[in-house]
């Protein structure tokens, strides 16, 4: 008697609290992912069904998504004073290397900030710590680091509420 394999789609999805495991037919034109196209020079008569050749037969779907509207601020630096009542300063902040991006795409929004560097000093007169808040400095000789941002953050919003996957469909037809 011949077995007959089939391909399953194992699809993991945040319900609140949640997450729940799905498993459907594979149907490739609502997956996000794809046979891995394999090259006809080196044919092969070998079964392949071991764990690793499953994991290497498919490959992402990578889709070209142009951004429908883009902002970019890029600022060398900027200096903040706090000062008193009296005229006397305080505080001094100081970033430089200041990125802000703001995209927005048919299928998310993102906004990324980063500060190249940031320090805040302490200018009253009398001060026992003169620098409250610094980086730590990286040595020159370190290898491999190159000039990392002190602070840097992302927020991707997805737009996908999952309505492109049918989570009613029959597990087997």
């Amino acid at each position: 008697m011949q077995q007959r394999s089939k391909v399953v789609s194992l699809d993991v999805r945040a319900d609140g609290y949640k997450q729940i495991l799905r498993i459907t037919n594979y149907d490739p034109n609502r997956s996000l992912y794809r046979p891995r196209q394999r090259s006809n020079s080196t044919p092969s008569i070998a079964r392949q069904d071991t764990i690793s050749s499953a994991a290497d037969a498919f490959e992402a779907v990578s889709e070209e998504v142009n951004p429908t509207y883009t902002i970019n601020v890029d600022l060398a630096g900027v200096g903040v004073s706090l000062v008193s009542k009296k005229m006397i300063e305080v505080i001094y902040l100081v970033m430089d290397s200041i990125k802000f991006n703001y995209m927005n795409s048919t299928i998310a929004q993102s906004i990324n900030m980063s500060c190249g560097n940031l320090q805040i000093d302490n200018q009253l007169h009398e001060a026992l710590y003169p620098v409250i808040l610094q980086p730590s400095p990286i040595s020159k000789d370190a290898p491999a680091v190159g000039a990392l941002p002190t602070v840097q953050t992302s927020v991707i919003w997805l737009k996908d509420q999952g309505a492109s996957l049918d989570w009613n469909a029959p597990l087997w037809n």
